[in-house]
């Protein structure tokens, strides 16, 4: 497949998921959007998920173009490596909820947002969110209960190689850093 061939085809499924995203914005369906200026390293993005509770703290090699690639190489990454190098952090505000694990890059059509704007290896943020709903739901049963849960809460899903990321949290931060990856990890962990 030559340049053109590729570049068509990719049009076609990103004019696709408009389509599906837009089609369940009509419907008051959930749906999700990619969150631009966050992107990370696709075949081994190495993410390092920390939380506490209320802090949570996703640290991943960014997106960093290699001169003269042209997708017949790999590089081996080796997160023990004292060499520094460039890193991202996402922390995400005042947590409620996360999970991490599946599905991975092969099996995400699987997913429920697979056919509603969700992509490979983006970050989104979830819309009408049905985990939303159905966490402010249990939570009703709380005297303390405040509800409004959509207006004051974002569902973010990250999708990278092998994992993916899902937080419902007020806001999320992106920083970079410059270290060894075994640094990086302690001065996460030291923030929660």
């Amino acid at each position: 497949m030559n340049g053109e061939q590729w570049a068509a085809i990719s049009a076609r499924i990103d004019a696709e998921r408009e389509t599906a995203r837009d089609r369940a914005k009509a419907r008051g369906e959930e749906y999700a959007t990619v969150l631009p200026g966050i992107s990370w390293d696709v075949g081994a993005p190495m993410p390092h998920l920390f939380s506490s509770g209320h802090r949570t703290f996703v640290l991943f090699r960014p997106h960093q173009p290699t001169p003269g690639w042209d997708g017949t190489w790999s590089r081996p990454v080796d997160t023990t490596d004292p060499a520094r190098v460039g890193l991202s952090v996402i922390e995400f505000v005042l947590t409620y909820s996360v999970r991490f694990g599946g599905p991975n890059d092969e099996a995400l059509h699987g997913h429920p947002l697979s056919d509603r704007g969700l992509e490979p290896y983006r970050a989104h943020e979830v819309h009408n969110s049905s985990w939303i709903t159905e966490a402010e739901r249990i939570n009703s049963v709380h005297s303390g209960h405040l509800g409004g849960w959509h207006r004051r809460m974002r569902h973010y899903v990250l999708t990278f190689h092998d994992q993916t990321l899902e937080c419902l949290a007020k806001d999320l931060r992106l920083e970079q850093l410059t270290c060894a990856f075994p640094e990086a990890v302690g001065q996460v962990a030291a923030m929660l």
